[in-house]
């Protein structure tokens, strides 16, 4: 089994960080936040590693070269710049000939991939996406009005309640006949899934109770690194507590 990590991306919202090292190099208890990332799928029995790369990835490649100081086995599908999700994933076509597992590279999670995998192949999806129940509060007071402006409703607040992606997949290769390759960039969310569905592909969500937190901003991230690592926390294993916000 072969897992990409989707390392392209240039951080915008991680600046005046980024503008040194890619979003994924970002540091964590003094080390990049890409390599807990290949310690979690190493620990999940993934060996072989695909990052696909565009931003700044001199800087991942000479961190990680080949990946056996790491006890995994890297490669590098590369592009001059950010394609978007599914172009950056598309990058790495000619190595992904089986099915995979794909992984944002800007998330920390335990997920069971073992268990991620077993559900794709009984349920013979083409794609199967991890997702997260996640709970937000609107800040304001919601108003209901029919077509005459009169008022139907008023909730204080609410507290709304869905299904979010958590950025980790399992996927079949006829997953890159949907990625349009000549239009960049494009994204698995917003180009790659809807139109699947259009076409009436099998694709499966998976829950189970797992950590899991998203490294977007740099409030992110300073969170994220005292969580993990205030108080005397084990560097080498960090564990997440489930993180209730928007991914």
């Amino acid at each position: 089994m072969k897992a990409a990590i989707l390392a392209g991306e240039a951080g915008i919202r991680l600046r005046p960080l980024t503008y040194v090292y890619p979003k994924v190099m970002m540091p964590l208890g003094g080390k990049p936040l890409l390599e807990y990332t290949i310690e979690y799928l190493k620990g999940q029995g993934v060996h072989e590693i695909v990052l696909c790369v565009a931003y700044l990835r001199s800087r991942i490649k000479e961190y990680f070269n080949d990946g056996s100081d790491f006890g995994v086995k890297l490669s590098y599908a590369e592009a001059d710049e950010p394609l978007g999700t599914a172009g950056q994933l598309s990058t790495a076509k000619h190595i992904l000939t089986d099915t995979f597992i794909v992984m944002n590279g800007d998330i920390l999670t335990n997920l069971n991939l073992s268990d991620l995998l077993q559900t794709h192949t009984v349920s013979e999806n083409m794609a199967t996406i991890a997702v997260r129940r996640f709970t937000s509060e609107v800040p304001y007071g919601c108003v209901e009005l029919d077509d005459g402006m009169r008022m139907t409703g008023f909730r204080e607040k609410p507290v709304l309640t869905y299904l979010a992606n958590a950025g980790v997949y399992v996927m079949n290769p006829k997953v890159f006949d949907y990625i349009d390759t000549n239009t960049v960039p494009a994204d698995l969310e917003r180009d790659v899934f809807p139109a699947m569905i259009a076409s009436h592909e099998r694709i499966g969500g998976y829950m189970k109770e797992a950590s899991w937190a998203h490294i977007g901003s740099v409030a992110d991230l300073e969170r994220v690194d005292k969580e993990l690592f205030s108080n005397g926390n084990n560097h080498d294993k960090p564990e997440l507590h489930p993180v209730q916000r928007q991914a």
